[in-house]
Parts: C-alpha cells; sequence; structure tokens
C-alpha cells in the first residue's frame, strides 16, 4: 500500500513541478499518439527499475504516450547506449529520454538525436555535451556534503573514512564525491584513507571494501554514492568481523537499506524520487512537442532518511 501510494505521490509531485514551471498542463497538448523511448543505464541496477516503474506510471496517466523502456545488455555500457539511440532515431521516436552511462561519453548519441531533430533529455544524470533539452534531477552535491556532514559529525569531528564511488565520468558520481570530500576537508579530524570505484554495483561494492579491509587497519566511516555499494560494504564488514567498527552513509532506499538503517548498520541515507525525475522528464518532452518552452534544469527535492523518518519509506 505504501508503495502504491508512493508512486502517486510521486506522479503528483512531477505534474505539480511541471505545470508551474511552464504554465500550462498536459491537457493542453495536441491529441496525437506519441512514441517516447526511455534507456536507462543497466537493466540490473533496482535504482533503474524504478525509474521505468515511474515511466510506465507516467505515460499510462496521458492515454496517447507510449514509451518502451530499454537498457544496454552489458550494465553502464555507453556504447551501447549510444547503438540504443541510433535504434530509437531509426525507428521514428519523438522523443529519447536517457540517463547516461558516461556523461561525456554519450554526447555522439545526443548529436545524432540534434541532427535528426529528436528532442532528448536526460533524467538523474546530466550529458556534458549536445543540446540536451532537460535535466531533472537532484542536486547531489549538496546531498553528498550533507551526507559528508552527517558521517563527520557522528564521528565527532575525528576519523579514518574510506569513500565508495560509483562509475567514473558519471555526473552523478563525480557530483555525490565532490560533495562528500568538500565536507570531509571541513573537519581538520577527519582523515579520507582512500575513495575508488564500484560502478553502482554491490558485488563491486563488496569488493572494494574487501580491499580497503585488507589495506587499513582502522577504519571508522564508510560514504558511499549508493545504497547497492552500501549493501555490498556490509557484507564484507560483518564477513570481516569489523561492522561495529564504523560508520555508514549513502544515497537512495529500498528495504535492503531501510532495514540496515533500523539495525544501525546504516546512518543515514538520500531518498530521491526517481519516479518523479523520468514522470517530470516525460512530461516535458511532450510539452516542448508541442512548442513549450521548458526549464533545461528541474530540481526534485531529497529528503534525508534515518531512523528518526524511516517508517515513511515502509
Amino acid at each position: 500500500m505504501k508503495k502504491a501510494l508512493a508512486l502517486v505521490l510521486s506522479m503528483a509531485l512531477a505534474i505539480s513541478l511541471f505545470a508551474g514551471s511552464v504554465g500550462a498542463s498536459a491537457a493542453t497538448v495536441e491529441p496525437r499518439e506519441y512514441n517516447f523511448v526511455f534507456i536507462v543505464k543497466s537493466m540490473q541496477f533496482s535504482f533503474m527499475l524504478s525509474m521505468i516503474e515511474g515511466a510506465q506510471a507516467a505515460a499510462a496517466l496521458v492515454p496517447n504516450i507510449n514509451i518502451k523502456c530499454i537498457g544496454p545488455e552489458t550494465p553502464y555500457s555507453v556504447e551501447e547506449q549510444i547503438q540504443l539511440v541510433e535504434q530509437a532515431i531509426t525507428t521514428g521516436a519523438d522523443a529519447v529520454i536517457i540517463t547516461p552511462a558516461d556523461s561525456t561519453g554519450i554526447i555522439p548519441a545526443v548529436e545524432k538525436c540534434n541532427a535528426a531533430g529528436i528532442p532528448i533529455a536526460t533524467p538523474n544524470t546530466k550529458a556534458y555535451g549536445g543540446d540536451v533539452l532537460c535535466w531533472v534531477g537532484v542536486d547531489n552535491y549538496q546531498v553528498g556534503y550533507q551526507l559528508g556532514h552527517a558521517l563527520a559529525d557522528a564521528l565527532n569531528g575525528e576519523g579514518k573514512v574510506v569513500l565508495i564511488e560509483g562509475t567514473s565520468g558519471n555526473s552523478t558520481s563525480t557530483e555525490r564525491v565532490d560533495g562528500y570530500k568538500d565536507a570531509f576537508a571541513e573537519y581538520p579530524g577527519i582523515q579520507l584513507l582512500d575513495s575508488q570505484p564500484a560502478d553502482f554495483n554491490r558485488e563491486k561494492g563488496m569488493t572494494v571494501m574487501e580491499n580497503f579491509l585488507q589495506r587499513y587497519p582502522e577504519i571508522d566511516g564508510v560514504a558511499s554514492v549508493n545504497k547497492d555499494m552500501t549493501m555490498g560494504a556490509l557484507e564484507a564488514c560483518k564477513a570481516a568481523g569489523r561492522l561495529e567498527e564504523m560508520i555508514h552513509v549513502t544515497f537512495d532506499v529500498d528495504q535492503d537499506c531501510l532495514d540496515a538503517i533500523e539495525a544501525g548498520e546504516v546512518l543515514i541515507t538520500g531518498a530521491q524520487e526517481e519516479k518523479s525525475q523520468v514522470a517530470n522528464t516525460i512530461y516535458a518532452c511532450l510539452l516542448a512537442l508541442n512548442g513549450f518552452k521548458v526549464a533545461p534544469e528541474q530540481y526534485i527535492p531529497m529528503t534525508l532518511v534515518t531512523k528518526d523518518n524511516l517508517q515513511l519509506y515502509r
């Protein structure tokens, strides 16, 4: 029931935010059929699957939108994403929506859409070039900064920490990492021992954490840029008998992460409305195709989740 309610609320948030930004509603668009293609980074990443749910729900609210949700066979393959964009162009998509696996590497795909006259938009993760209709997401830097402060404060301003990054070249990871690092730099007693990528992947997060545990006999805090890597890191800490030694902070929410917060294994996470991000993007494309101007950047609020408010996400 709560999941269904959250989905309805996220759709309502997307519609209200977008309508406010352009002064129009879906009721003003031409009543014809629209074919959109939504390309995610990975079909194996729970966050991306949640975005697909949001895309399908948003499209269902407008009867004349058909949306095809696809992703690369190799997770986070920007080369395959480019091929999927090319296919979308060839098959006559009205708009392409994509979460880039690599913010720079995706530029050729953006330029191909530009040349074909097809709007392309990027929820969650930015593209660093080409003419993008809009980006919709959270302030990743600011939330990373807040989470970094939360970890440092929980350590009373002193301790040794490690950082688990996402995918190199991905704007989401880069901005979150920068936020973490800038927060840590404000505490003379906080020492950042190491920072390594794990590609937003649970198994790789476990491997990176295992390496940290072998390399560093003392670790007080672990900051990750997503909860899948945190779950892997927790497994590594448990296997090494060192779970009690450190505090974990992370991004995103699922039931495993909420359980870890409730158990005291994770201090805090940032919950972003991924369904609203993609819903907002779909409606942006719809209105742009009908001559409306849309904001190039649209920020969705992000909530910090702790033991105090985790039941709101159950």
